[in-house]
């Protein structure tokens, strides 16, 4: 089975769908007949390359939430994160560009194992909900790409130039312009079934059953 996913790193939701499927995939034993595709979608594409809020300031300001929706905001999702065994520190994570992180991992699942791929995929997602780091720093992209085991050379080539950057504005554009897309992450399980933003196990269970939606 092939599973296209198409997630920000700046998405909780998606962190929490990955985790999720990811899970299901290896409680079933069939991490080795499923191909995953991870492919880019900034959730806001103008976002500062040097973080000027944090999550919980970009809601008070940008969508003009009270401190205490911004708060009960925070709380559900950090709970929901929990169920799936990830300790989100939401309120404190930092709100900048991903451009490059995608591009990173365009690099790895062009010349890295699946297994390699998926590794970092989630450490990039780890960094940015649970470190609070800044995924748009050069350096913490590096770090985290020789702790997964890339090359660290090429990844600073790579981060250098400006290689990569087009694939991410395509499969963006390619997931915009599909008629049902509304929410990441979308997960699309063998070309056929598609999944969406805040997805039950039950859903995920069938779709990998090729069973499809209720």
């Amino acid at each position: 089975m092939e599973i296209k996913i198409w997630a920000d790193f700046a998405c909780p939701y998606s962190y929490m769908g990955e985790k999720q499927l990811m899970d299901i995939i290896e409680k079933q034993g069939i991490t080795d007949k499923v191909k995953i595709r991870f492919l880019s979608y900034q959730l806001d594409p103008n976002a500062p390359a040097v973080p000027v809020e944090t999550m919980t300031q970009h809601f008070m300001d940008g969508h003009k939430f009270t401190a205490e929706e911004t708060a009960h905001l925070m709380e559900r999702i950090t709970k929901m994160a929990s169920r799936v065994g990830l300790d989100y520190k939401l309120a404190t994570t930092q709100v900048c560009s991903t451009f490059d992180a995608h591009r990173l991992m365009e690099y790895a699942q062009a010349t890295c194992t699946q297994e390699t791929a998926i590794k970092l995929n989630f450490a990039l997602f780890h960094a940015n909900f649970i470190e609070n780091l800044r995924l748009s720093d050069h350096s913490v992209l590096l770090s985290i790409a020789e702790n997964c085991g890339l090359d660290s050379a090429a990844v600073r080539t790579v981060l250098e130039s400006d290689e990569y950057g087009e694939q991410v504005k395509a499969e963006e554009k390619e997931v915009d312009a599909r008629p049902d897309f509304d929410l990441i992450p979308y997960m699309v399980f063998d070309d056929t079934t598609v999944l969406q933003g805040v997805i039950s196990p039950g859903a995920m269970k069938k779709a990998l059953a090729g069973e499809g939606e209720d």
